[in-house]
Formats: C-alpha cells, structure tokens, sequence
C-alpha cells in the first residue's frame, strides 16, 4: 500500500527537492524555485503537457518526457537545463514565433521565452502563420487568435473549474484553436456569446499569452499596481486583486490564494465593478424642493440630518425613528450604524435586509443550534460523501459555490437537490425533489420518519450532544413518504431514497437558501432541516452540517455585529445585565433593553403615523420589498427620510435627503462571508471628490447630536467591537492582513479561529431538536389566481441590479423574464417573448414570457432586477410568523395577454424593445 503522507525525495538539477505524493516534478520544482518554462501547466488545473517547454531528462529512463505530466517518485534524478534541452526548447519556442503575423507584435509571454531560450531570430522562410480574426462578441473579454499557442488552459478550465465546459479545442494539428462550442464557427470565428459560457472569466485568468484579454484592459491598459480586497456582490466572500493604473480600477483579477473561491469568480465578481465609474453615480448631498433637488453642500446636509433626527426625538421620543442599514457595507460601518441607534438615539429599531432573506435561517438554527451561521467551510465540500441542496440555485445566485458542488459531483460525490425548479443542479443531481413550493417541512419530516423507521439515526450522538428528540419522533411517526406525496408532489419512492442516502453518507452536508427561509413558515423549514442533521450526526464534522447560503456580501456581518431589532453584536441579549454593563463601561451610554422593530413592523408604523424619521443605507427597499404598495406608502408618510446608496435609488426617489455613498473599492472595512470568514476590503481608488465613507458620515452626524465618535480607521472601530463582543474578541487588523481572514468564533488573540463549529459542544451546551409541523404557504391558487409565482436572482443580476445594471451584463439580459411551462403557455395560447400581465390581488406587472420546462406546470418564476417590471408589487406582507421574513416564494397570480390597444405608444416602443433583447 502506498503511503501518501510520505515525503519523497529527488534530486533536480543537483538539488536536493522535497515533494509529495502525487505532484509532479514540475510542481516540486516550482515549490523549491526551479523554474522551468511551460505555456501549458497551471496551478489550477491537470497536468496536460502539450506545449512541450517543460521538457526534461531523468537519470536511466530514455526520452525527454514532459515535467508537468512526470509524477515524483522516491530518488528519481532529473535534469532540465542540459545543452540538449535547451536546444529543444529554442527549437520549440522558434515554432511558436513563426507563427506570429511578420509585422504584428508579438505576445510578452512569447517575448519572454524567446529572451529566456535565446532565440534571436526565426529560420523559417516562409512559415505558416495563424489565422488572423478576433471574437468581440463577449461584452467583457475579446479572443485573438493570432497570439493563441492551443496551450487548451482556456478549455479545460472551463471544463475543470467552472465545469461548464463551453469551450473545445476545433481542427486538429496546426490548426488547432479553441471554439465556443461545437459548431459555433461562423466561417473562421469561434463567437463566444453563441455558446453557453457564463463568462465566469476563468479562461481569460488562464490563457498565458493574453490571446483572451479583458476589455477594459485593452481600452485603458494594464494595471500599474493591485490591491486584494473582497468582492461585494455574493456572500461566498471571493478574494481579488484589483488591478489599479492611473487612479481607476482596470481589472479585477480572482486570487489563487483567495481562501473561498480558490482563484475562482463569477460574471459578476469578475466583470461586474464598472458600475464604479457609472456617469450617474452620486456625487453631492441632494435636498428635496417640492419635486425637485437641490444640490447641497456636506455640511449643510450633515447638519440637517442631525437637526431633524434630533427635532423628532425631542418631539415625538426616541422610538419615532428607525435605521435599515446595509448588507453591502461594512461590518465597521454597520456596527456604528447600530452604535447611533442605541447611543444617540436610545432605541433598537435597527434592522438589515437579513430580514427579507436568512432572517428565518437565524431563528430556525438559534432555536436548535444555538448559533445561526454556516457549521462548516466551503472547503468542506470537498470532504463531504453527499451534498443536499435545499431550495437554493448557486450556479445562478453562488456561482463559485455552485462551481465547487459541480467539481465534487464529477468526483463521485452523491447529490440531492430539493428544489421545486429544475436547476442546473436538479438537471445534475443523483436525485431531484421538485416539490411545490412552501411544503419543505413536509417532506423533511417524511425524510425524518424514514430515517427513523429505518434504523438510520446516530443514537450515540443524540444521547449525548442533544435534547427534546421525543417530540420530534412522535411528530415525524405520522409524517410517511406517501402522505407526504399528496403534498408535495414528490413521488414517495424519491423520498425513501433521499432519506436513506442522506442517512447512511457518512459525511452529508446540507446547504440550503431562500427556498427555505422566504415562506410563512420559513423558520419551520430551517428547524426541519436542523433536525435531520442533529438525528443522523451530521454536524460538527468534516464534509457536514447546515450551511446557508447568504445572499449579500456581508448579510453575515451585519447580523453579527448587532444591526438586528432583536439583538446586539454577537448575537448577545439586549437584556443581559452584564452586557448592559460593559456597554455602558465602554460607550459610556445605556444599552436599550426593548426589541426594536423588525422591517415589516417599520412599514406599519409609518402608516400608523408613529415612525417619523427613516435613515436607509444600500438598500433600494422600494424596488426589492414585497407588496410595493404598501412600502411606497409607508415610505411617503415617513417625516423625514434619508437615503445613502451610491445611485439615485427607487427609494431614494422617496427621501427629503440624499446621501452619497463610497464603493467597496473606496474604503478600508471587513466583510464577513457565508462561512462566518471575516476578510478585508482595501481602498484601491478615491471616492467622487467629497464623498465620505459611510462610518465617517455616521460619526459626524452623531457628533452633531451631541455624541462624537472618534475613530481615526476603521480598524479602531473593529477593536470595540472585539471589546464588546466575545465570539470577536480575538478579531483585530493586523491578524486580518493575513489573507485567509479569520472564522468566527475567535474567542481571544491567540485563537486560530473557527472553521468547524460544534464539533464538541453547542452554545447552550447540547443542540435542541424542535418539532415542527407542515403548515401550508399564507396563500394558495384559485379560480381567479390559478397560478403560484416564486421569484429569484438569475445568474447575471444581482438583487435589485442597481449595479449590474450600470455594467456592460446589460448586454446579455436587459429585462425580467416569466418562466411558465409549455403546456401552461399553450393552454392560454401564448407564444416565446409575448408581454403578459401578471396580475395578483395586490398588483400587477407586464413581463415577457417564455415557455420553461423548469418549472412545474401550474407555477411561474420570474427575477426582479429591473424596476419597470414592479415585480414586488404582485407579493403580499404574508411573513414567517417568528422572523418576519417575507414570502417571496408563494404568491397566487393569474396571466393576461396584453392587447395592444391597452398600451400607448411609448409602452408600445419599450415592449417591443423587450421582446428583441429576450434571452431565451
């Protein structure tokens, strides 16, 4: 048996090198800084040997065979720098060179070569040369195939990273090149955008001669100089290094040595940052004048935010006002923002968008876990036997998450996807439950009843790591796969098979997203899952646990450092007396004991006329809220609203003030991801001239209000959060600077983090399983509303695409799209790209319609990126009854086509635009 935790040892060019099982002696030369040309090899990819630099000569073995495909064994003697290699390799970089246009430049990377190899010249008289032609047909990257070498790194990362495999190597011999899919060639070109490429940017990372070249470098050049920062889009928390040159971001670059996506990004993370220097982003205060704005200067807007907070405390009393603040910002940011609300102001009505997305998840997961954030790591998935996913689609929403289960799927890894649309995954999985939406308790608790009458459960770990299982088993008894079939929907045969395999993995780590958390019973569906993870052990281990997958970047963080109604930094009690006392020691103000308002209960209040005063940051509740209706309402009857975002909001149509905001690559700050990883952002650019970050505007404006906050960095910030918050307490900047960030808990200065939770104990000691029953969605179809509408992210938008929609992805989708199944479009006699009008008892909105076998029939779906199509205004108020996260997911609408004569001809115009940029 081989021992792979051996080190072997051999010998390369003279030098003794150490390597282990399974590298290649191109990978322990490059560890011990022996370098060796290649064009082919990459860190990221399998050894593949075609470009045949990396050629080398081992001691009794005849040949010279390729470093990058010679696996190390124990004394093996090798030589990659004799008089005969070298000589090869001229002759190998001199074919390359011939190839290049007589008049045209020259790659750098074949430069290089050439000046490493000593090629001075090209023999060739008449060489053949590449075919010239270019692929401009990707907005974000162009293809030259005059500077391609058919290394095939762009192909097989797409096949081996991304897994989308949207590329191929076309012709054969010297006339090998990558396409865009088979049978993409028009004539000689290879189009990237006919093919399925979701322009997730791994080939460009890994093409080495720049045949693939980013845009915008081609446009304002290459960078000068990088900053590694954080992504803020998703909450997987990619690492980049933004490539800077002459004051503005040129490029953002996915590092290698990023802790979550391993080198990795998505459409968004890699080409969606443009938005940054869109010529509407925000660059003064505006004041409201009637109906029009007035340009005002800081200090005026300052002062006048601080006079009306000020004026309706001392009217109307502290609980008058309210703050949302942002899951976009900062985790420094958002602490000061819930710092003015409980210090200046003297109140908890603080809130973040967790509430309309994982708000449900930290209820569910706090009431038997004890803690409400990722068990596990991302990196877990490649130790996992079995992956579960339950109502989330992160090709689409998580796509470098969505990426890694593809990988570990290829390896031999079981996968269940739940999920009432046929996703990717779905389309992937060993098993798909297409349940109708709202009914994952029943099914999880079929699961449960399985697993029980199977023998399935982890009796060890229940006896001594849990509590409570008797309810839970006297509540699944009844709970049979065949009753849970007329539910559902999900044939009981499927349910007995998940059950089992989930049970009997080994290792099954489950993540789930708002498919679970954003129904009436949302909390329900965490608790349900909790409860399965709890009965069959798995959490607390390697490759296990309960996973969320967090939509914003750091929805984590703000959550964490106390911008909840419910709680304080740390997930800690607003009324725990030893809490109150530090608090008070170290801020030298009174913690408000009382609950705060939740969103939903600020929308009420403002109707009601209690809430005067609203101060919104990086949140466009206007457009991304359900029922419309009522929060445009609530928000016209706020005294006095500000908003602070970057661009002029659909929310921010509403306020008497407007504040600019800083972007995530103007300021200094952490993010928190998915997986509790606590990273820096760095400045890389300025800001608009003018333009503070959000946590210097919140100090001034509390130094206004007679309280001042002096920080001279963020950092200074983060330590006062360490101060008062145990599970931070050994958080601070300069064990940040490390680029693997740290995983909460970190319970002091020495602690390494955590990157597997529970693994010896829960936060209250043993977890506590919840029993919970199926109840069904807060609405259901009807005659007069027969269809249920579920809506989503799609892959090249992001939640309110106020920023997508300022970068050049509004070339590929430009518009919301119904999904409705062919059977159900036939049936109203609709046809691909018609505008319909979906209607519910609280709104409508037009949308064009494509037939879609990934829904159910009798279900639509649809996104809600663009505020023309006031998708929201369809949904109702009906929330989860514990967290008061909204019920996206279940709505009763019904379909109308549109008749022509309905639209005048303005409408008319946009319609027809619409249907010509379809994507189907």
């Amino acid at each position: 048996m081989v021992d792979v935790a051996k080190t072997i040892h051999l010998t390369i060019n003279g030098r003794p090198v150490l390597a282990s099982f399974g590298e290649t002696v191109y990978q322990a030369a490059k560890k011990s800084g022996i370098a060796i040309p290649s064009l082919c090899a990459s860190d990221r990819l399998n050894p593949f040997g075609s470009c045949r630099l990396c050629l080398c000569e081992i001691e009794g073995q005849s040949g010279t065979p390729a470093t990058c495909t010679m696996p190390v064994r124990e004394g093996l003697v090798v030589q990659t720098e004799s008089a005969r290699l070298q000589r090869l390799r001229r002759n190998i970089v001199e074919l390359y060179l011939s190839e290049q246009p007589a008049a045209g430049p020259v790659p750098e990377a074949l430069q290089r070569l050439a000046i490493s190899c000593e090629v001075r010249s090209v023999r060739y008289r008449n060489p053949a040369r590449r075919q010239s032609y270019h692929d401009e047909s990707n907005p974000f990257f162009s293809f030259n195939n005059v500077a391609c070498v058919s290394c095939a790194r762009c192909v097989r990362a797409c096949d081996e990273i991304q897994g989308t495999f949207a590329l191929t190597m076309f012709g054969r011999g010297f006339g090998a090149r990558p396409a865009a899919g088979v049978g993409s060639f028009k004539g000689d070109a290879a189009e990237f955008a006919s093919s399925n490429c979701v322009s997730c940017g791994a080939c460009v990372k890994e093409c080495p001669t720049g045949a693939l070249t980013e845009k915008t470098v081609l446009a304002h050049g290459a960078p000068t100089g990088t900053v590694r920062t954080t992504c803020a889009y998703c909450g997987v928390g990619c690492a980049f290094d933004a490539g800077v040159r002459d004051g503005r971001v040129v490029k953002m670059t996915p590092a290698d040595d990023g802790p979550s996506n391993q080198g990795h990004a998505c459409m968004k993370g890699r080409f969606g940052w443009t938005y940054n220097d869109a010529p509407d982003r925000l660059r003064v205060p505006l004041l409201r004048r009637g109906n029009d704005w007035e340009e005002i200067s800081w200090d005026s807007a300052l002062d006048r935010l601080a006079q009306e907070f000020t004026r309706i405390k001392n009217t109307q009393g502290p609980d008058a006002l309210a703050t949302i603040s942002s899951s976009r910002g900062t985790n420094e940011e958002n602490y000061l923002f819930g710092k003015f609300m409980r210090c200046v102001i003297g109140t908890n009505h603080i809130d973040n968008c967790a509430r309309v997305c994982h708000s449900a998840t930290v209820t569910g997961m706090m009431e038997t876990l004890g803690a409400s954030a990722a068990t596990n790591s991302i990196q877990d998935f490649d130790l996992a036997q079995l992956i579960m996913v339950v109502g989330a689609n992160p090709t689409e929403s998580h796509p470098v998450v969505g990426a890694r289960i593809k990988q570990a799927h290829r390896r031999g890894v079981s996968l269940i996807v739940i999920d009432p649309r046929r996703t990717e995954l779905a389309r992937l999985a060993d098993l798909h439950l297409q349940l109708r939406p709202g009914s994952n308790v029943a099914l999880l608790n079929a699961m449960g009843h399985v697993m029980v009458k199977e023998g399935l459960l982890d009796q060890a770990f229940i006896a001594t790591r849990t509590e409570g299982i008797e309810d839970w088993l006297k509540t699944v008894s009844d709970c049979t796969p065949e009753a849970a079939e007329a539910v559902t929907g999900v044939p009981a045969h499927l349910i007995y098979q998940a059950a089992r395999r989930y049970g009997s993995s080994g290792a099954s780590l489950c993540v789930h997203g708002l498919g679970v958390t954003e129904h009436r019973w949302g909390s329900h569906g965490v608790i349900a899952l909790c409860d399965l993870a709890l009965a069959t052990g798995n959490i607390g281990k390697p490759g296990t646990g309960i996973n969320p997958l967090r939509g914003q970047n750091n929805v984590q963080g703000a959550s964490d450092v106390g911008c909840l109604p419910t709680y304080f930094a740390g997930y800690q009690k607003l009324d725990d007396p030893k809490l109150a006392a530090l608090h008070q020691a170290i801020t030298g103000r009174p913690l408000p004991a009382k609950r705060g308002m939740k969103t939903p209960d600020m929308w009420d209040a403002a109707i009601a006329g209690r809430l005067k005063g609203l101060w919104i940051i990086g949140y466009d509740v206007a457009q991304t809220d359900p029922n419309l209706k009522k929060v445009h309402d609530a928000l016209r009857r706020v005294e006095f609203l500000v908003i602070q975002d970057l661009f002029l909001s659909e929310t921010a149509k509403f306020a008497h003030l407007v504040l600019p905001g800083a972007s995530f690559l103007e300021k200094d700050g952490t993010f928190t991801n998915l997986e509790r990883r606590i990273q820096r952002i760095r400045k890389a650019v300025e800001a608009p001239r003018g333009i503070l970050p959000d946590w210097q505007v919140v100090c001034e404006v509390s130094r206004r209000m007679g309280y001042p906050m002096e920080y001279r960095h963020p950092s200074e910030i983060m330590d006062e959060i360490a101060r008062l918050t145990p599970m931070l307490a050994g958080v601070s900047y300069d064990r940040l600077e490390s680029d693997a960030g740290l995983q909460w808990p970190v319970p002091s200065a020495s602690h390494a983090g955590t990157a597997l939770m529970h693994q010896e104990t829960f936060p209250k000691g043993k977890a506590h399983f919840v029993a919970v029953d199926y109840l069904p969605p807060g609405e259901a179809p009807t005659a007069e509303y027969p269809f249920v509408l579920t809506t989503g992210r799609i892959l090249q938008h992001y939640n309110c695409g106020t920023q997508t929609r300022r970068t050049d992805i509004l070339e590929l989708v430009d518009t919301d799209l119904l999904e409705m199944h062919p059977v159900d479009l036939a049936a109203l006699h609709l046809r691909d790209g018609e505008i319909v009008r979906v209607v519910s008892a609280r709104g409508e909105a037009l949308l064009p319609v494509v037939g879609s076998e990934r829904v159910l029939q009798g279900h639509l779906f649809t996104s809600f990126h663009f505020p023309a199509s006031t998708v929201n205004a369809l949904l109702s108020s009906s929330a989860d009854e514990s967290s008061k996260c909204p019920e996206y997911k279940v709505s009763a609408v019904r379909v109308e086509p549109l008749e022509r004569d309905e639209l005048d001809p303005e409408d008319e115009a946009e319609l027809r635009h619409m249907r010509r940029q379809l994507i189907l």
